[in-house]
């Protein structure tokens, strides 16, 4: 456990972390709303959190002309069916391809994400368990950092969202990365 706790790049991930959480107390704030029961409106109101506007009507990405604007559209739509705050999704050098409401500048958010996919990589093979796609960090009580890397003609990227605690998020994580995974394939 030494060798991890030690690695350069566990201490670079939680030191850009640290900056992560603070932005995102500073800048995201709770937008909370009233919500009464349509069945039963004789039951108390209750208060919901939301992150971002949930809209019915998606944009499918495939009529967009740009790859850019698809994948951007892709984590987008994301992001909006699952109550995501942000995604971002970039390859192992920090360039990031598609950014969506980053809590950070998009810079430091698309390193974070490089930083947190070598120390993944490095964390599994210390394991012995090479080839680790997936990595969950609690923010706070009600957010998390999900880390999922895949890879394209041997390629490593990463698609990283800031989602509720409370959400499972891996089916349309799953579903986000095949939409992703065959624009960039696009030629």
């Amino acid at each position: 456990m030494t060798l991890i706790l030690d690695s350069s790049e566990i201490r670079e991930a939680i030191a850009l972390a640290s900056e992560l959480t603070s932005a995102l107390n500073l800048s995201v704030p709770a937008v909370e709303e009233k919500v009464r029961s349509v069945a039963a409106p004789e039951v108390p109101t209750k208060t919901v959190r939301k992150t971002l506007p949930v809209s019915v009507d998606e944009i499918d990405p495939t009529g967009l002309e740009y790859r850019g604007d698809q994948l951007e559209q892709v984590i987008l739509n994301m992001c909006k069916r699952s109550h995501f705050s942000g995604a971002v999704v970039a390859d192992d050098t920090g360039l990031p391809f598609a950014v969506v409401n980053p809590p950070v500048s998009m810079e430091a958010i698309s390193a974070f994400t490089a930083v947190l996919g070598g120390a993944l990589e490095r964390a599994g093979s210390l394991l012995g368990h090479h080839g680790a796609e997936y990595l969950s960090i609690d923010i706070n009580y009600e957010e998390k950092i999900i880390l999922r890397r895949f890879l394209i003609n041997e390629a490593p990227y990463f698609l990283l969202a800031i989602c509720p605690q409370d959400v499972d998020e891996r089916s349309e994580i799953e579903i986000s990365i095949d939409q992703i995974v065959s624009i960039l394939n696009k030629r």
